[in-house]
């Protein structure tokens, strides 16, 4: 799979840890999530972010050196000033806990049977989270034009 995006180590590698990360979860047997929901799912979902993330920096950074970079900062924080505000977390907080409630309650289905005012709300809220989360100073290349 990392090979097929573009020939450099950066998705080499990329496509080697998706594949582990996969093999690992299927000879754990780890086959559907179950139907009942456990204390300890949040931080089975948390764990799978991490992971994933980590993997995504690497089909992301232009080389190895920035990959490095990038993890380094990721775990050791960055030299400069962070870019993520408190009311950031807070946003990615709120979103933690309306997947959490998705995932319990069914949050959403219920939403959407709502009344109309509510439903416009949290529409309302999403699309100023993605205009947030969305906004770069610079405009970034489709990868697929590297091709």
């Amino acid at each position: 799979g990392g090979l097929w995006h573009g020939a450099s180590w950066n998705f080499l590698i990329w496509g080697g840890y998706h594949g582990a990360l996969l093999a690992i979860e299927r000879a754990a047997g780890v086959i559907a999530p179950p139907s009942t929901w456990r204390w300890y799912d949040p931080f089975r979902a948390a764990a799978t972010f991490l992971l994933v993330t980590i993997g995504w920096v690497f089909f992301r950074a232009v080389d190895l050196s920035q990959s490095a970079a990038i993890l380094h900062q990721m775990f050791n924080g960055p030299a400069g000033p962070s870019l993520l505000l408190p009311w950031h977390i807070g946003l990615v907080l709120i979103a933690l806990g309306v997947a959490l409630a998705e995932e319990r309650w069914d949050a959403v289905e219920r939403l959407m049977a709502a009344p109309s005012w509510a439903y416009a709300a949290a529409l309302a809220a999403m699309l100023f989270c993605l205009e947030v989360f969305g906004v770069v100073d610079e405009a970034i290349p489709f990868i697929y034009f590297q091709f």
